[in-house]
């Protein structure tokens, strides 16, 4: 793991207010024990987070340099623009390919069951926990051949090669400002017209491989109510892997989808994105239970934090880490070159649009 990114992880989120001071030196005390970012200072990192409630907080480091300007100058839509459209329909289609291979290969991922739940479904938003850099090849996966689009961080669509495949493919970047929301707006609107599914990563922030969901921001619901579309919940929950996949050290992975959830148009405006979201949340909740036979709870304050995670304890319901993290690379030239789809705060930018 890359000990200087996540020392400027904790840096920024200390600075940013998301962790307090205490998580921070803390956390910095268990990196100076083993000398290095490791597995286990991951775990715990992870594992207070939970325990403290702060579950927006970032889990692993990204940079920000070079991101997409959503600030109103964005072009979403190339409407005079003819090869855009070409390099769209020709990067969306090596999107579901890579999707059905990767998921396939990388996730173990070959058959999703539920994906029956979208059958005759036209325009939706689609939700998942935020478990992997590549997870997005997980969510093309569920979505088989449908029309896809992803909200994500600015980040991820930065000038360069893989931010420009990504941006021709199926990524929007969130807005960052009031003359940014209009274009993005359009956008959502236009995407729903085409049937597509449109998915946000409402839990915001990226914490590799860990299994219970955590609570929604409320920015998806907002357009939910806005564009009158249907709410899908998904959940990506691990299993212990077997042969080959144990070997190398691959997860094994099985999408779960529940039923879909409508707005309650018989609620006041303002209390819909909070009903729709606390249902949404509730049906993770219950594809959590319902596939790793356990309550749903998290980590209490009397529960111990410094637990390593391994293999067996990743997929295991019920350990104290929870499947919090994999001993993955996390170089910020990858981050830098678009790879990870992490959502950066939503509901500030979005809220203000409502």
């Amino acid at each position: 793991m890359n000990t200087k990114a996540y020392l400027k992880l904790l840096e920024y989120s200390l600075k940013e207010g998301d962790i307090p001071q205490d998580l921070y030196d803390s956390t910095i005390a268990e990196i100076q024990k083993d000398g290095k970012m490791t597995k286990r200072v991951y775990s715990y990192y992870i594992n207070e987070l939970e325990k403290r409630r702060l579950f927006y907080a970032d889990g692993t480091p990204f940079n920000p340099e070079n991101s997409a300007k959503t600030d109103g100058t964005y072009i979403y839509k190339h409407t005079k623009n003819p090869f855009w459209y070409i390099g769209h329909a020709f990067f969306s289609t090596i999107f579901k390919f890579l999707g059905w291979i990767g998921g396939g290969i990388g996730y173990g991922i070959w058959r999703v069951k539920d994906a029956k739940k979208f059958k005759k479904l036209g325009a939706c938003i689609t939700l998942s926990n935020h478990v992997g850099y590549l997870d997005a090849l997980i969510t093309r996966r569920a979505l088989g051949c449908r029309k896809q689009y992803i909200i994500a961080a600015p980040h991820n669509c930065k000038p360069t090669v893989g931010g420009a495949v990504l941006r021709s493919a199926t990524v929007l970047p969130l807005p960052i400002s009031f003359a940014g929301a209009r274009p993005f707006n359009e956008m959502l609107e236009y995407v729903a017209k085409r049937k597509a599914a449109i998915h946000f990563y409402a839990e915001q922030s990226l914490w590799l491989h860990y299994r219970k969901p955590r609570p929604y921001k409320e920015g998806a619901f907002i357009y939910a109510d806005r564009l009158d579309i249907p709410v899908v919940p998904m959940l990506y929950c691990f299993r212990d892997p077997k042969g080959l996949r144990k070997l190398f050290g691959m997860p094994k992975v099985v999408v779960r989808i529940a039923d879909p959830l409508y707005v309650d148009r018989s609620l006041a405006p303002a209390k819909r994105k909070k009903d729709l979201c606390d249902r949404a949340y509730a049906a993770a909740v219950a594809l959590y239970e319902d596939f790793y036979g356990v309550p749903m709870k998290y980590i209490e304050n009397d529960e111990p934090t410094d637990v390593i995670a391994d293999d067996n304890n990743c997929a295991t319901p019920g350990g104290t880490n929870d499947c919090a993290a994999k001993d993955v690379s996390t170089d910020t030239q990858i981050v830098g070159d678009g790879a990870e789809l992490q959502t950066p705060p939503q509901e500030t930018e979005i809220i203000r649009n409502e």
